[in-house]
């Protein structure tokens, strides 16, 4: 298992599974293709994890991604078929010894439902909140100017009750791009999938992890063709993953998953015809 890197404690907080539809998450490719690696049920949908990374280095508690958090209504639910506990997060962090009040960064890579639902949740008054009292939340500029104002091509994704509470309470740093949060936490922006999303690059003692969001949402998609329909700009994607794939192997990144289903993280190399995965943590069954 992916335990460390550098100083850094690494821990992957499943938090829940849920499906959408594979011909949507694959593009163009065709389902003949695409089946064999991600198999669809009879409506058509794939599985898909919501797998955050926690990381602590004795002073930062840093959580990357919120999943869909505990706000869902059953429709919802149901429609996505979300299988998750009760309180994905507080579960899943008292599992490996800690607690919500715990974290003191809360980075999200855009606010996209599937990504930024856990960030807030409700009180005892039935008022939306921050989920991480004692947080600060990060969010680029661009992608909040996004979400505040999303265009019709990806508006059913951006739910205002995620996250407009993050800025109410005070706790939220709308960031520029390319930023430094804390040493060794860096975010590397790309625009193809939705305007502003930010990777999150974690470093130390000369590893590195890259947490992948929708550039790269599944082991699959390490094969520069295979582009998302829910991406607002393919062409883009492209040449987003093509620059970011080549530093990824030239450097030996660690690539995070917070989608597949099976794969945590892998390493790659440059092969003949696709990146080939040289070292590869699965999730624990």
């Amino acid at each position: 298992m992916l335990n460390n890197i550098g100083k850094w404690k690494i821990y992957a907080l499943e938090t829940g599974e849920f499906r959408l539809d594979g011909g949507a998450m694959m593009g163009s490719v065709p389902k003949v293709l695409w089946q064999q690696t991600n198999p669809a049920d009879k409506l058509n949908r794939i599985n898909l994890s919501l797998r955050c990374l926690f990381i602590d280095d004795g002073k930062n508690k840093v959580l990357i991604e919120t999943g869909m958090g505990d706000k869902l209504k059953p429709e919802f639910s149901e429609m996505f078929y979300v299988e998750q506990p009760k309180h994905p997060l507080q579960e899943k962090l008292a599992d490996i010894g800690y607690k919500i009040h715990d974290i003191t960064h809360v980075i999200l890579t855009h606010l996209h439902f599937d990504h930024a639902g856990g960030a807030t949740t409700y009180n005892d008054e039935r008022s939306i909140v921050p989920a991480f009292p004692s947080a600060r939340y990060y969010i680029s500029i661009t992608n909040w100017n996004a979400g505040m104002n999303p265009n019709p091509r990806d508006r059913a994704s951006y739910l205002i009750d995620n996250y407009i509470s993050l800025k109410d309470h005070g706790c939220l740093n709308i960031i520029p791009e390319n930023t430094e949060i804390i040493s060794g936490v860096s975010t590397l922006v790309v625009h193809g999938h939705t305007f502003g999303q930010q990777l999150i690059k974690v470093e130390s003692n000369g590893e590195t992890l890259v947490f992948c969001s929708d550039l790269i949402p599944l082991r699959s998609h390490l094969k520069l063709p295979w582009i998302m329909g829910y991406d607002l700009n393919a062409v883009l994607t492209l040449d987003e993953k093509t620059d970011f794939l080549k530093k990824a192997a030239d450097q030996n990144w660690w690539l995070w998953f917070y989608h597949d289903p099976e794969t945590v993280a892998v390493r790659i190399k440059e092969g003949k015809k696709h990146y080939d995965v040289v070292e590869e943590v699965m999730r624990d069954s």
